[in-house]
Order: C-alpha cells, then sequence, then structure tokens
C-alpha cells in the first residue's frame, strides 16, 4: 500500500486536486489553444449580407460551422494573419448543401421533440408532388433564410402554446380534443380567431394545409412560444413556383418574376405581393399596414415603367387606376404658371401628356389644332373668322395680332 501511494504520488500532476479532482493547470493550456471554431459575427464581417439574413431567420441561432465546418484556417487566410503557407485551396470552405446535411438536423425521429421542425423526406416530397428524391433541400429553402420570415424571428408575436394533434399522435384523429372525454384542454385556432377559421376553411388552402403550415410556431417554453405572422412571396412561391423537379399540374405554379412582369418594380425582397392580388384566397386579414412595393420616389418615377409597358401595372391596379389618381392630384410641374409653361414643353414630349390627357386633349381646349400645323399662318384667316377671335385669345394676347396685323 505504501509502495502504490510513493507512486501515486510520483506520477500525479502537481496541480492535480488543488481545486477538484482534476488538473487546475489544464484550464491554462486549453484557453492558450487557438481558436478553431469562428463565432457567427466573425463571418458577419465579411459576409454581413448574408449576416442579416440568418440572424432575422429560423437559422439565427445555428453557427456557420455547423454547415461551414471550423473556419480557423479560411479566416486566418483572408484576414492576412501572421500564419505562413496556407494557400487559397486550404482556406476554401465548403459551400455545398446536400440533402443528407438538412436531414441531419429535420429527418422526423420519434427522439427528437415535437415542436422541432422535422419531414418526413417521402411525405413531404409527395405533399409538394416533388418526384425526384435525390433533390435537394436549396432548391426552395436558402439555409440562411429557410422560411423568408417577414419579422425578426426574435421579435415575432408571443404565442400562448400551440399543439398539433400529430405531435402525440401517429397520425391526426377524426375528432376534435373537445370531443374526446378527459382529453387535456388543448387550445385551437379557432377557440380565438373564429372568424378568420371560419373564412380560412371556404378558401382552396383549407383542403390541403392548416393554420401552422404558413403561420409557422416556435415553442420557447412549456406554456408559449412565438408565432410568425408570415406572408413573403418568396414563402408562397415555396409551394407555387414553376420549378423542373416540381408537377407541373397541382399545386397552381407560377414563373417568377415574369409573373409579376418585372422584378426590378419590387423594391424590396420581402414584400407581401403575392397577398395584393390573392388574398380572397387565403382568409380575412388587414393589409393596411403593408409595405408599399414600389421605391420611395415612385410617384415621380412611374411614369417611365407606365409608358414602357403598361401591361406591369395593370397585373396589380384596375385599368382606371392612373385616371382615379390623375384626374385629381395633379402633376408637380403644374404651377400656377402651367398654362404659359405648357407649349414649350408639350412640343418636346407629347407623349408625357398623352400619359394622362387623351390625344385629342390639346384640340379639346384649345378648339384648334395644337401645336400648329406648318401651313398655319396661311389658313389661320379663315379658322379665326369660323370660330371667332376668343380662340386666338385663350394663349395669344390682343396685341398679338397687331405684331404682324
Amino acid at each position: 500500500m505504501i509502495t502504490g501511494l510513493i507512486v501515486r504520488k510520483a506520477l500525479q500532476p502537481e496541480s492535480y486536486g488543488v481545486y477538484g479532482n482534476y488538473r487546475w493547470d489544464a484550464n491554462e493550456e486549453i484557453i492558450s489553444k487557438k481558436m478553431v471554431n469562428q463565432n457567427t459575427k466573425t463571418c458577419g464581417e465579411c459576409h454581413n449580407d448574408i449576416y442579416q439574413l440568418h440572424q432575422k431567420d429560423a437559422h439565427y441561432n445555428v453557427p456557420c460551422v455547423d454547415c461551414h465546418g471550423a473556419g480557423n484556417v479560411h479566416v486566418a487566410y483572408y484576414q492576412g494573419d501572421s500564419l505562413k503557407g496556407i494557400t487559397k485551396k486550404e482556406a476554401f470552405l465548403e459551400k455545398e448543401y446536400n440533402l443528407e446535411g438538412c436531414l441531419y438536423c429535420h429527418r422526423k425521429l420519434k427522439a427528437r421533440p415535437t415542436d422541432f421542425p422535422q419531414i418526413d423526406q417521402k411525405e413531404h416530397y409527395k405533399f409538394l408532388h416533388i418526384n425526384d428524391l435525390s433533390t435537394k433541400c436549396i432548391e426552395c429553402h436558402s439555409p440562411h433564410e429557410p422560411v423568408f420570415l417577414l419579422t425578426e424571428v426574435n421579435k415575432s408575436r408571443i404565442h400562448p402554446i400551440v399543439y398539433r394533434c400529430t405531435e402525440c399522435h401517429d397520425k391526426k384523429p377524426d375528432k376534435s380534443p373537445k370531443e374526446i372525454q378527459n382529453h387535456p384542454t388543448i387550445f385551437e385556432c379557432k377557440d380565438c380567431h373564429k372568424e378568420i377559421s371560419d373564412d380560412f376553411s371556404k378558401k382552396p388552402h383549407h383542403n390541403y394545409v392548416d393554420c401552422r403550415t404558413c403561420h409557422l410556431y416556435h415553442k420557447e417554453n412549456e406554456t408559449t412560444g412565438r408565432i410568425y405572422k408570415n406572408g413573403n412571396a418568396k414563402f408562397c412561391l415555396l409551394c407555387h413556383e414553376k420549378k423542373s423537379f416540381k408537377d407541373e399540374k397541382y399545386p397552381p405554379k407560377i414563373e417568377w418574376p415574369s409573373h409579376i412582369g418585372n422584378k426590378k418594380i419590387i423594391a424590396k425582397s420581402d414584400e407581401m405581393i403575392c397577398l395584393n392580388c390573392h388574398i380572397n384566397q387565403v382568409h380575412k386579414m388587414d393589409l393596411k399596414t403593408k409595405e408599399n412595393p414600389h421605391p420611395g420616389n415612385w410617384v415621380n418615377e412611374h411614369k417611365v415603367f407606365a409608358r414602357q409597358d403598361k401591361e406591369i401595372c395593370i397585373k396589380c391596379h384596375t385599368a382606371d387606376k392612373c385616371s382615379s389618381c390623375h384626374m385629381k392630384n395633379k402633376p408637380s410641374s403644374h404651377t400656377l404658371d402651367w398654362p404659359k409653361q405648357h407649349p414649350k414643353f408639350a412640343a418636346a414630349n407629347k407623349s408625357s401628356c398623352e400619359t394622362c390627357h387623351k390625344k385629342d386633349g390639346c384640340n379639346s381646349c384649345h378648339k384648334v389644332q395644337m401645336p400648329h400645323p406648318k401651313d398655319f399662318d396661311s389658313e389661320h384667316k379663315e379658322l379665326a373668322t369660323q370660330k371667332g377671335k376668343v380662340v386666338c385669345l385663350n394663349c395669344h394676347k390682343e396685341e398679338f395680332c397687331n405684331e404682324c396685323h
């Protein structure tokens, strides 16, 4: 026994047992090691656009290293670190997102919490009418912005706990929980949002999806979570964008962005532009607070787009939309002295006048052809005799005639 104690004393590290049953000096050794895994903010220093998307959406708490790898050599190379001999090839980080990489976290497993987003790949692809099981998730979902949330995930509305029947049952029961004796109390969407729920039950989406298909729910504790009021065009396109690997017939699909005419007319990528036209296909909602899809200076610039292709406007606006505005509100150029100024402007750009005025608008006001034709000098005497001098005085002073006559 004495021999054992001597051997133990000889082999035992010097700092062992100072503050517990471990070697205290190990802490300093670990701290001195160079960092391998990079902080997400470090990645954001060079990739700020991607960082902003990542922090807003559902993957905000997934560090970059989980998909891209450690990144220490990559960062050292691009920051000009003192480390020598690193080649560009060695600094390269994988950007390929394969199917298995996504399913590593999101494959449906009994062992996973039911509130964690997970799919049965075959069922998911069958629902979306995708026949090729090798189709990558990134064909529809962006890894940095997987569900295209309109609101930052951390700022989304706190909501009472919401359960799905399938979180406990393998298949959704035919009956409501309230119809089953002694069933634990579970809130349903219609308990608080009856009017919206009843309206939704009459719409096409009701046959294929439930509320939480669009209003994604993230459980935070046993009583509350966050619910996302999603209406982003990109979110709608997850199902409705036409792609080669999707079935052509169902669900209804569109070419994007040609469906709306021109992507340039959408100023913000997260605009709820689909709801502008298709709100009646979803459920009752208030879109009064929706953002304007056009740039801030659109009032002055829209005429350029309207002249190029009016069909773009008509995709969202009714044909009489132009007149409903322009008949009430004069353009900024039409100041008090516009009657004197407009001839020069009209001569240089008559088509601009015709944006609001009919082609015969000049004649209807001036009672004569405007601008005057080249041979008007020889013909105006007869015209003045027929229609009277008052026609001339609409634009010219009475002394104007005396300058020649």
